[in-house]
């Protein structure tokens, strides 16, 4: 029996608080994974929201002791023996009752369930309370509803041959006491300095390897792509069906450990509420907003956007540095879906047919939440019929393919439409060349192309002229207050770089930031630099610059030549076998998805530096 059911809580927002102070979290739903290990006082909990890690996060905060390591929940019925203390290090035996016992289950004992195909990896929860023909229990990560007391469900418990039976939906192993004697009393968190060093431990960064096979049978290795899937199929036609890149006469790859998997999404979970963070400071000062040089014709619009879109969002991606020690964020591509069809899809494939030794891909999460996202947003907004706007451009297309090919797992009907011929005007309103009224739009071009756009048809005449069978212009169809827009207007903040400076002013010194300037400092040119254009994509116009300012290191051309730019701390990274490696990774509406890795011999990396397989060695 559910306590209180009011709707279900997002992940990472607090479901209820048991025990008068230990806080349930939401894990959003059963199939999320979050990849993100938490630790409390510096004593390792587990995997947000998992249910182990709060099973052992209230046995720190209510009896000041911690379990050993186990695999799932299911194995504590099996592998537990004690628990221990954390201020003196003694060990309390555990008394294990299976279900039907004549044992009565008493507060404050361990509930476990097994593996099933409900659970895979069991359950465990804590009970609070026995009442009449009840049991009172806390939990995470199983039903995603608030609650207002100390505790989330009631489960019936009934008596049968003189025996205690807790009858819940899925099986139950049984429940675990601790043999304490009431000695063990609840964590003192204004006496932290008792805890014992044994217990507390810094997170580990972990390691990254870049391997390659070079067995010469997959040179002639066939079908590893689907000639059906109009995206795999595009994607052959652009680079071939072989399996090695056309640089390299190898098969290379990336192998990152299961601490840098995790470092990597802690990481850029952080980072995107940071950008958030800086995005709203930003929108709220007139004068900061001045440096990002969007034309103030726009502000407000951009202002409504941030305060009613800001859950419209789907895909970024943040450019992170890794130098063996650091983590570091380059920049925020948070407008941006260029190369999500090869994480997400052709590095999985690739690694299949490879058959390499971990079969886990850095994309693992990534098509999944694509496709639970979107149909969330269109059950919100009602809307059956999602527009696909995009440029007549290679790597659009493959990634719009792509994209029809998630909404249609997701059972959403969709229309690529390249500019300008799929799009007309109609009483008013932009229909498609089918008739179908445009509500949503999921596009692929920059805001500052709708920008340039605007003022192209002001200066014209002919903004809104609206006239039946005309195709509208690109920013009559993206600042329309009829339509939808997915990445909303509001991304045009973070995802420039005038940003950088923003949140090295709010977050000075931050571990995965780089110190960076609206203009050139002596400290800047004392650590080398790199100077970036805050409108760019695809590495164009950025130059580094070596200690001291002497010396060009590298440098890249492009169209973006008369933006304003910033200045960034260069940060040194190591090679691996001639390549150096940058981490894309993916923030899927606003939670870490996964990652892929772009690779190149130059220092900058661009839109031609190859996508390169990336594996992860779970423990």
């Amino acid at each position: 029996m559910l306590q209180s059911q009011n709707g279900l809580v997002p992940f990472n927002t607090v479901q209820g608080i048991a025990s008068t102070n230990v806080h349930a979290y939401s894990n959003g739903d059963d199939d999320f994974f979050s990849v993100e290990h938490h630790y409390l006082h510096g004593i390792f909990m587990g995997f947000k929201w998992q249910c182990v890690e709060f099973a052992r996060r209230w046995l720190l905060m209510r009896k000041s002791c911690i379990f050993p390591p186990i695999p799932c929940a299911a194995d504590m019925w099996n592998d537990l023996k004690y628990v221990e203390c954390v201020t003196d290090g003694k060990k309390f035996p555990l008394k294990f009752y299976a279900n039907g016992s004549p044992h009565k289950p008493t507060r404050n004992s361990i509930l476990i369930y097994p593996r099933a195909d409900e659970l895979p990896f069991g359950h465990v929860a804590i009970i609070c309370d026995i009442v009449p023909d009840f049991i009172r229990i806390a939990e995470q990560n199983y039903i995603y509803h608030s609650w207002s007391d100390d505790y989330a469900r009631e489960i019936p418990l009934v008596i049968k041959d003189d025996c205690y039976y807790i009858q819940d939906e899925d099986n139950i192993c049984g429940w675990i006491e601790i043999d304490d004697n009431n000695e063990l009393q609840p964590l003192d968190e204004t006496k932290l300095d008792l805890i014992l060093k044994e217990y507390q431990a810094a997170k580990p960064f972990g390691t990254l390897k870049r391997l390659s096979k070079t067995d010469k049978a997959f040179h002639s290795y066939e079908h590893w792509l689907d000639e059906n899937n109009p995206a795999e199929k595009y994607f052959m036609s652009l680079y071939g069906p072989n399996l090695i890149r056309a640089d390299t006469d190898t098969l290379p790859y990336y192998k990152v450990d299961q601490a840098l998997a995790l470092s990597i999404g802690s990481t850029s979970n952080e980072l995107h509420q940071m950008f958030l963070d800086a995005t709203n400071y930003v929108l709220e000062n007139d004068d900061v907003l001045k440096h990002f040089c969007i034309p103030e014709i726009f502000w407000s619009k951009i202002r409504r956007s941030w305060s009613n879109e800001k859950d419209f969002i789907m895909t970024g991606r943040f450019d992170l540095a890794f130098d063996g020690k650091e983590l570091k964020v380059f920049e925020y591509n948070a407008d941006s879906a260029s190369a999500l069809f090869e994480i997400a899809v052709i590095q999985e494939k690739w690694g299949q047919a490879v058959k390499l030794e971990h079969p886990h891909m850095s994309g693992f999460q990534i098509n999944r939440l694509l496709v639970k996202n979107w149909k969330q947003i269109c059950t919100k907004l009602n809307i059956k019929r999602i527009h696909l706007l995009i440029d007549n451009d290679q790597d659009e297309i493959l990634t719009s393919l792509y994209m029809q090919e998630v909404l249609k797992q997701a059972n959403i009907d969709s229309k690529l439409c390249i500019l300008y011929d799929d799009l007309y005007w109609k009483d008013s309103k932009i229909v498609d060349s089918d008739g179908n009224q445009v509500e949503l739009i999921w596009k692929t071009w920059m805001w500052e192309s709708v920008f340039s756009d605007y003022a192209d048809a002001e200066k014209t005449g002919k903004l809104n002229q609206k006239i039946n069978g005309e195709h509208p212009r690109l920013c009559e169809i993206l600042l329309n207050d009829d339509i939808h827009i997915i990445e909303p207007l509001w991304k045009v903040i973070p995802s420039n770089k005038a940003i950088l400076p923003v949140l090295w002013s709010m977050f000075p010194n931050h571990p995965n930031l780089l110190c960076s300037e609206w203009t050139l400092t002596d400290d800047l040119k004392r650590s080398g630099y790199v100077k970036k254009p805050i409108v760019g994509r695809c590495g164009h116009n950025v130059t580094l610059y070596d200690t001291n300012g002497e010396s060009v290191l590298d440098e890249t051309q492009g169209k973006f030549t008369d933006r304003n730019c910033i200045y960034q701390k260069i940060f040194s990274l190591p090679k691996h076998d001639d390549y150096y490696a940058i981490f894309g990774s993916w923030i899927i509406h606003g939670l870490f998805a996964g990652f892929g890795i772009r690779e190149d011999k130059r220092l900058i990396t661009d839109a031609d530096s190859p996508v390169t397989a990336c594996c992860i060695a779970w423990k």
